[in-house]
């Protein structure tokens, strides 16, 4: 019997961590952090993952709207995650520390990777403001490749125990006194005047090739390929549509042809100013293009460096259907016709307009996105390359162009495989 206090005691202990146990495994979830919704809102699998962080009156507004495309209102506030996912990048978000999400560049793009970073998180009356930053990656470093500080701040509020989203801001900074900000500035319009350069010598040869099969042999001007007019009281045929370019002078560069006769022609793209760094391009009759790192074209005439075709390579993989005894998975397309880009908008016949990416919209980027397509006997797009444009706007050309469909273009009698550049514009309304 002296036992029995012991005995006791250590039942007592038992019942108690036997309690225990059960009052921690019972206990509720810790409630939702503001972070947490607003990753839920934009990255959530559940049905209503998007409308539960909405207010009422948001909800009901928004749900009433159309937008582009016939989707509605509310894309608009998840179209960020849906271009994430459609495109396949690999992303990652966290729900505490300095990060908020990272994600994979797409193919082609200027950078490695995006990061986005929590600068605030803080309680302000009854709202959580979160303010987030956009930072691009590139080589493994933190760089400033865009040329402005991006930031976005979500101000959520508790209602209902549920955090909803009440405001969204959006600031742009440009320091356009500091020494770095100009740098950048001029490095991305010197690499985006080069890629402009490249396109218009291989635009020019394109346009020669079509002007001798017309007139047996090559034109000795610019203007002879690209001015309108009248030859022997007939309408001239216009081979380079671009009137910058058929002048001579285009996005700090000049053009002129040389040597040319029935059968040969040279072609340079030398930068109008000679300390810029840029570089010199050149061409023949071949339809090589060649490139002198020193900005000058009789350099590049003589010993210019062949360009290697490492066009940035458009998220699109597309395959032409086989043909005849080809082997499954490829494709037997044939060497393709070089048609210029007025000829091959003429023969456009549905057009799937760009979505306008939310992020560009916000920070008030516009411009031109060039494309090179590959468009097959049938007149559908099957290859995209991306010849120049902003990262930001060429997610969103390259998803709407693989979607044009083109009349056949017919060489003799037969629809045949064409080379074409597509120009797709981002303009923002001023209204």
């Amino acid at each position: 019997m002296r036992s029995f206090p012991g005995i006791a005691f250590a039942l007592a202990l038992l019942v108690l961590s036997s309690s225990s146990a059960q009052t921690a495994t019972s206990q509720p979830a810790p409630p939702q952090t503001a972070r947490q919704a607003l990753i839920e809102m934009f990255f959530g699998q559940g049905p209503d993952h998007l409308e539960k962080h909405l207010s009422g009156d948001t909800l009901r507004t928004y749900q009433k709207l159309g937008g582009a495309n016939g989707q509605g209102g509310l894309s608009a506030f998840s179209m960020f995650a849906k271009q994430a996912k459609s495109g396949k990048e690999k992303f990652e978000t966290f729900d505490t520390g300095s990060t908020f999400l990272t994600a994979a560049g797409p193919v082609g793009a200027s950078y490695d990777k995006m990061e986005i970073t929590v600068e605030r998180d803080e309680m302000v009356g009854d709202q959580d403001r979160i303010e987030l930053a956009l930072h691009l990656v590139s080589n493994g470093k933190d760089e400033a490749i865009l040329p402005y500080t991006l930031r976005f701040t979500f101000s959520m509020k508790k209602e209902a125990e549920v955090w909803r989203l009440h405001e969204v801001g959006a600031a742009v900074r440009f320091p356009i006194a500091d020494p770095a900000f100009l740098k950048i500035v001029e490095e991305q319009q010197l690499r985006q005047n080069e890629q402009a350069a490249l396109s218009s010598v291989r635009a020019i040869n394109a346009a020669q090739k079509s002007y001798q099969s017309a007139q047996a042999g090559f034109a000795c001007t610019l203007s002879a390929l690209g001015s309108a007019g009248k030859q022997s009281g007939v309408a001239k045929r216009i081979y380079i549509y671009d009137p910058q370019l058929a002048g001579g002078k285009k996005n700090g560069y000049t053009f002129a042809l040389s040597g040319c006769d029935a059968s040969h022609y040279q072609v340079v793209a030398e930068p109008e100013s000679p300390d810029s760094g840029a570089r010199a391009y050149c061409s023949n009759e071949s339809g090589v293009v060649r490139s002198s790192s020193d900005g000058k074209a009789s350099t590049c005439l003589v010993s210019g460096e062949v360009v290697e075709e490492k066009v940035p390579a458009a998220n699109i993989q597309v395959s032409a259907p086989t043909q005849g005894n080809a082997t499954p998975g490829t494709s037997q397309l044939e060497q393709p016709v070089r048609v210029p880009q007025g000829i091959s908008a003429g023969l456009l016949i549905n057009r799937v307009p760009p979505i306008y990416p939310p992020l560009a919209r916000q920070a008030r980027i516009q411009g031109t996105v060039v494309l090179k397509a590959i468009i097959n006997q049938t007149g559908d797009v099957v290859s995209l390359d991306l010849v120049s444009g902003h990262p930001v706007l060429a997610p969103a050309a390259i998803e709407a162009v693989k979607q044009w469909k083109y009349r056949p273009y017919m060489l003799n009698g037969n629809a045949v495989v064409v080379e074409t550049q597509v120009l797709v514009n981002f303009t923002l309304s001023e209204h």
